[in-house]
């Protein structure tokens, strides 16, 4: 794989133009570049924190946020973010977050190690721009 910061994997609504309304961070604990990212992105768009995601959650959140789960774009960071992935209309991983969630991503970023995780959510903050 080449050493890009954002591959695409398959063609996705990110390219499509596709607004999301929501974005689900499936992350725990943020670093402080993280955290600012997340704090521009939750600026412009309704956001949520999801460290252990749970089938049906993207469903739960979407309709207390009064969105479809095809206006929801989600982050995942490792195995457990999956359930979200596959629900969302909008799918973005990380690189290492596990092959199931690489093949179900719209998008793959790099590791969290090498700054992918504020990658992924400085491109949500531009989908929603």
């Amino acid at each position: 794989m080449s050493a890009c910061s954002i591959c695409m994997r398959q063609k996705s609504r990110c390219a499509d133009g596709v607004q999301p309304k929501f974005v689900i961070v499936e992350a725990e604990n943020l670093s402080p570049d993280e955290r600012t990212a997340f704090t521009l992105l939750s600026s412009r768009v309704a956001t949520a924190l999801l460290p252990d995601p749970a089938q049906g959650d993207l469903a739960a959140q979407c309709q207390a946020f009064g969105c479809t789960l095809d206006q929801a774009a989600v982050i995942a960071t490792s195995q457990r973010g999956l359930p979200l992935l596959l629900e969302a209309g909008i799918a973005l991983a990380l690189r290492g977050a596990g092959y199931e969630n690489e093949a179900a991503a719209d998008m793959v970023f790099q590791p969290r190690s090498s700054g992918g995780l504020a990658a992924a959510i400085e491109y949500a903050c531009r989908l929603v721009a």
